[in-house]
């Protein structure tokens, strides 16, 4: 407002001024510092699947019978479920002639159909 603003402000007539703009509330984005969790779908062009109970393992055993290698990630098992896991996975190799390869500290499981190798 300038000096002829106040004067009419005084004698009682109101100057038209803009409203003022509401302030705006700025929020800092949050970002997580954790891992994420994500999960591959394939390692080295071989399937994988997370299974979370030992019946699930019976779904994916099929396409080893197909003569397709698959790697079995029991992460997101139960303790229980992981050694019910472990138990069928290495009954099934051994009943298909299969290869049992363990990848990662009994949690992750490569399985090669017969004659199928692993190049190192």
């Amino acid at each position: 407002m300038g000096f002829m603003g106040n004067v009419f402000k005084v004698l009682g007539f109101e100057s038209e001024s803009k409203p003022k703009a509401a302030k705006k509330v700025q929020t800092k984005a949050t970002y997580s510092l954790k891992k994420t969790s994500s999960r591959p779908e394939q390692i080295d062009g071989i399937s994988v699947y997370y299974p979370e109970k030992k019946e699930q393992c019976k779904d994916f055993v099929v396409f080893v019978k197909e003569g397709k290698a698959i790697i079995i990630s029991t992460d997101y098992c139960g303790s229980e479920e992981n050694e019910g896991a472990i138990d069928f996975l290495k009954g099934f190799a051994l009943g298909a002639n299969a290869r049992m390869i363990t990848l990662n500290e009994n949690r992750m499981f490569l399985i090669l159909p017969e004659g199928m190798e692993v190049e190192e």
